[in-house]
Formats: structure tokens, C-alpha cells, sequence
């Protein structure tokens, strides 16, 4: 009877811990799942965070792009003109040479036909 009653209380002390690590390691996988829950919620806050994000810089990239346009309009339109005025310039200040030089030689000519007028007046009135 004795070594039935140490047994039994040999098995009682030896079940008593037992139960309590398994009572711990359930505690423990319950950790494990709230952490993989936790770890799932984070990672699709980070993938939609990832989201916000790209979708933020392309509407800075296309901001970019119309202010890169409107940057190249409002330099490139007035270049434009100075160019072009530039031009219409540089081709009438040609023709008003070509003028002036054809007008400088008429004068010329008008002169010295006048001193040879006044020489012809002078010589025979």
C-alpha cells in the first residue's frame, strides 16, 4: 500500500508541473498567433503606406512636369520673339544699307553733275 499511495503521489507531482508547462506553452502559442496577427495588420499598413506614398510622388512628378512646361513656355515663347525680331531687324537694317548705300551713290552723282553745272554756269552765263 505504501509504494501505491508513493506512486500515486509521485505521479501527482509529476502531473502537476506538466500541466503547468502546458498551460505555459498555450499561453505562449497565443502569444505567437496575436504576434503573427499584429505582424499581418503591420505589413499590409506598410503596403498601403507604400501606396499613399507612390501614388503622392506621381502627382508631385506630374506637377513637376506642367511647371517644367510652363517654365519652357514662358522662356522659350520670349526667345522666340527676340529671335524673330532679331531677324526682321537684321534683314531691314540690310535693306536700309543697301538703300542707303544706292542713295549715297545717286548723291554722288547729283553732286558732281551740279559742280559741273555751276563750272558750265560760271564759264558760259
Amino acid at each position: 500500500m505504501k509504494t501505491i499511495l508513493l506512486f500515486s503521489i509521485l505521479f501527482c507531482v509529476t502531473a502537476i508541473p506538466l500541466r503547468a508547462q502546458t498551460q505555459e506553452i498555450a499561453e505562449i502559442k497565443d502569444d505567437i498567433e496575436r504576434i503573427k496577427t499584429d505582424l499581418a495588420v503591420l505589413t499590409t499598413e506598410v503596403k498601403n503606406l507604400k501606396e499613399n506614398v507612390n501614388k503622392r510622388f506621381d502627382g508631385i512628378e506630374k506637377g513637376f512636369d506642367r511647371l517644367n512646361n510652363i517654365i519652357i513656355a514662358c522662356i522659350g515663347i520670349p526667345l522666340a520673339i527676340l529671335a524673330i525680331g532679331a531677324t526682321l531687324w537684321g534683314i531691314l537694317a540690310n535693306k536700309r544699307g543697301v538703300r542707303d548705300s544706292a542713295q549715297q551713290k545717286e548723291i554722288e552723282t547729283l553732286k558732281a553733275e551740279i559742280e559741273t553745272l555751276k563750272q558750265r554756269h560760271i564759264v558760259s552765263p
